[in-house]
């Protein structure tokens, strides 16, 4: 078995009742705090993010008029619909804090394992330098991406499976060459960005795969061998970032790409595996989406499974009824636009 590292940062006080992203998306995962899964989890107790961390990533005009909002009590900033209240500002640097130091940790020489997952909320990958968006606050991943380049990495690569494009973190790297993104997600659905051919200026860096309905389980190996080995064997990258979202599930309420626990699972141990290869072993994942609570749980032990070297996870929710769709004309359309082959 492997170690790794993990925190669970919610707070009861950011929720707003019949959301989709409320306090409840944890009611069966914070019990691992205490009593975690599998041996050999270490759970760090973070700090709130400072605010030179957050300004790596964030304007100070947009920190400052999100601190604003969530003074002004409950209410909604954005069509998605996002909400903030009076606590919601410090949930968001928990949240931030939890990830940037899960970064440093498994960045550190001497620490007890080079894997790491942060299960936190509210989430962050919508959200850009200047504007909170998509239920997200602030952009948890983008902010430990930041940090990893001060401290002296020169390529990093962000996997994001959330099904819904990770617009935000997208654009605060569009222009940096040292990081590469690849975002797979469902097509005609919020925020209506990550077309397969929306970024052609960046080709081989930052690459999109938009996906049907009902896509299913078969097309994580498609996506492993197809697209992130050529892909990571190009960029070379120190760290890899996962943007880990479950929303994709079978159960969600929110999207219809049916992927089941088991298909979590798979997908990612390829993951771990490519950074074993390509980065030192050195990888964090970071909660997105996911609006089941029961299958929250479940798909977050599924990648804690992967995390330590579970040979499987016990799929006990089963597959979805439909029908998968295939995608593999779309994959070789975006190998050929790429030149991945």
């Amino acid at each position: 078995m492997k170690d790794c590292l993990f925190s669970i940062v919610s707070s009861d006080l950011h929720t707003q009742p019949g959301h989709p992203e409320s306090a409840a998306r944890f009611s069966n995962l914070l019990q691992w705090t205490d009593c975690p899964p599998y041996v050999g989890m270490h759970h760090i107790t973070p700090q709130p993010a400072r605010n030179d961390d957050l300004l790596r990533v964030h304007t100070p005009d947009m920190l400052l008029a999100l601190r604003i909002a969530c003074g002004m009590g409950l209410h909604q900033i954005e069509y998605a619909p996002t909400y903030v209240g009076g606590s919601s500002y410090e949930a968001a640097l928990m949240a931030a804090g939890a990830t940037l130091e899960l970064n440093r940790q498994v960045l550190q020489p001497a620490s007890p394992a080079r894997r790491a997952f942060a299960i936190v909320r509210p989430p962050g990958h919508h959200v850009d330098r200047e504007h909170p968006a998509g239920f997200c606050l602030l952009n948890n991943l983008a902010v430990a991406v930041a940090d990893a380049l001060e401290s002296g990495l020169q390529k990093v690569a962000i996997i994001d499976f959330d099904a819904h494009h990770g617009n935000g973190t997208q654009n605060i790297f569009l222009d940096d060459p040292r990081v590469g993104f690849f975002s797979m997600h469902q097509e005609g659905i919020y925020p209506g960005s990550g077309g397969l051919d929306e970024i052609c200026l960046v080709q081989k860096r930052i690459i999109n795969l938009p996906l049907p309905p009902n896509c299913g389980d078969e097309v994580f190996d498609l996506v492993s061998q197809s697209i992130l080995k050529p892909w990571l064997q190009h960029l070379q990258p120190d760290m890899i970032f996962v943007s880990a979202g479950f929303d994709g599930h079978f159960n969600d309420p929110l999207t219809a790409l049916n992927y089941s626990t088991a298909g979590f699972y798979d997908f990612s141990r390829q993951i771990i595996e490519f950074a074993e290869q390509f980065s030192s072993g050195r990888v964090l994942f970071v909660l997105e989406g996911g609006y089941d609570a029961r299958d929250l749980a479940e798909n977050s032990q599924a990648v804690l499974c992967a995390l330590v070297g579970g040979d499987k996870y016990p799929n006990s929710n089963g597959q979805s009824q439909h029908k998968p769709v295939n995608v593999t004309d779309r994959i070789r359309l975006l190998v050929k636009l790429h030149e991945l082959a």
